[in-house]
């Protein structure tokens, strides 16, 4: 799921597409890539695990499908395509610091509520976790949909869940330099 969405939350359920409800814990949360891996209390022995795609084999144009709970709309599903790859969109973390990652633009309605659920191929294999949206907010404040969703890539979403579940945290390594363009005047000449 997303870091956003258990972040602060004092108890966690998770319902299941039968109805079922069960309690579960916070494994470990990434706020750099807005992730959190949560585990189920006393999960059923028959449970199935989603299949995850490659992400690095995603093409534009390809279809695709988000599940959430939109609004708190239950086991909403909206279809689209993947719009763009690579896509970089900037989310702000708890200590309000702007973070820029790469994420596969669809157009598939997302809306507040589709957060932390799946995104799915026309094989049925998850190919990212809905994120973000790109909204225009009325004049009451509120936001929703025009068709520009995101999700962070499936192969991102496995290593960093990975990470997590093996070492609690994630490490991000940072090359630490800035570019910028710019233009210098020397000897009378812009370069």
């Amino acid at each position: 799921t997303n870091n956003h969405v258990i972040s602060g939350a004092q108890q966690i359920q998770v319902t299941l597409a039968s109805g079922a409800v069960y309690s579960a814990k916070v494994v470990g949360t990434d706020t750099t890539t807005d992730l959190a891996v949560i585990k189920l209390d006393n999960p059923p022995s028959d449970l199935k695990v989603a299949e995850f795609a490659d992400s690095d084999n995603l093409a534009v144009g390809e279809a695709v499908m988000a599940i959430g709970n939109p609004l708190g709309y239950d086991d909403t599903a909206t279809t689209g395509i993947v719009s763009a790859l690579n896509r970089p969109v900037t989310v702000t973390d708890d200590d309000n610091n702007a973070i820029v990652t790469n994420a596969v633009q669809i157009d598939a309605a997302i809306n507040p509520g589709n957060s932390g659920g799946p995104t799915f191929n026309a094989a049925g294999q998850v190919i990212g976790i809905n994120s973000s949206i790109a909204s225009t907010a009325s004049s009451s404040g509120t936001a929703g949909s025009i068709g520009i969703g995101f999700a962070i890539p499936s192969n991102l979403v496995k290593r960093v869940a990975n990470e997590i579940i093996d070492n609690v945290s994630v490490r991000h390594v940072v090359l630490g330099i800035t570019i910028k363009s710019s233009s210098v005047e020397a000897d009378g000449v812009t370069r």
